[in-house]
């Protein structure tokens, strides 16, 4: 019975062991997690979702051609309506790109292809403050720990594995002392789920460098082009169209939805700018 419990144990603390031994060697580690990845909007949109990561960073990535994925953008012209699918992926896809050395976060978006092209920018360091429950479940062959956490406007429950004791995560999510498997905002709008993971990664081979794009945007150019999108895409449609028909091109109706089905809600700058007013 002894010798049994012994190698249970012995079994557990592998992973970390490996993790500790490679750190000391300056050995690089790497790991993949494949997850299935569910995107705040009116229609539910499931998208395939890697992350990747060694001893330092960590990429998360989706929108690669080869998961390509098409978002269907309405547009109104003289009671008509022009529907237009727009694919929203190339060969590097949309990335988030986190260095743990040095704390910097850059933002990738794919090419929306025969639309605009594709773009990076720079995002705040910001730390999320989780508060770890009592309560665990299985998550594959993993056991799993409950954490709430709050990160730009959104509620969040994560699940985490500290089996991999590292602070990584999917998306912008991060920060537990553990890989986290599974989350899920309190709306409902976004899901992440496990579906697979290869760790410790001897073949993985993985472009750990920060991403670049065709173009370059601050963060707060971002907010703005994401908060505008539907008259980003109008003025592109309609430079393109023969004058003739460009002068009768008119914008229709579109739903005052504000950020309701966007990932982030409230920005740093934006609360700040509330707490003044209330000073």
């Amino acid at each position: 019975m002894k010798t049994t419990c012994f190698f249970f144990i012995l079994l557990l603390s592998l992973p970390l062991w490996v993790f500790s031994q490679q750190k000391a060697n300056n050995l690089s580690i790497s790991g993949s997690v494949e997850y299935i990845y569910k995107i705040p909007a009116e229609k539910k949109i499931y998208k395939t979702a890697f992350l990747s990561f060694n001893d330092s960073v960590s990429k998360f990535v989706h929108n690669r051609v080869d998961e390509e994925s098409t978002i269907k953008n309405n547009v109104n012209s003289n009671g008509g309506n022009i529907n237009v699918n727009f694919n929203v992926s190339d060969t590097k896809g949309s990335i988030v790109y986190r260095n743990f050395n040095n704390k910097e976060i850059r933002i990738r978006t794919a090419e929306t292809r025969k639309l605009f092209p594709s773009f990076f920018y720079d995002d705040i360091w910001k730390e999320i403050t989780w508060e770890i429950k009592g309560k665990t479940k299985k998550i594959a062959s993993f056991t799993a720990q409950k954490a709430i956490g709050t990160f730009r406007g959104r509620t969040y429950t994560a699940w985490f594995t500290e089996e991999i004791s590292l602070p990584y995560g999917p998306w912008k999510l991060y920060g537990l002392p553990g890989l986290i498997l599974e989350a899920e905002d309190s709306e409902k709008m976004f899901g992440i789920k496990f579906v697979s993971i290869k760790y410790p990664c001897e073949d993985c081979e993985v472009d750990f460098e920060k991403p670049t794009a065709s173009e370059e945007k601050t963060l707060k150019e971002y907010v703005e082009f994401r908060d505008n999108y539907n008259d980003h895409v109008f003025r592109k449609m309609k430079s393109r169209l023969p004058r003739e028909i460009a002068r009768n091109f008119r914008k229709g109706p579109q739903k005052a939805n504000g950020r309701k089905y966007r990932d982030e809600k409230v920005f740093e700058w934006e609360t700040e700018s509330v707490n003044d007013k209330k000073d």
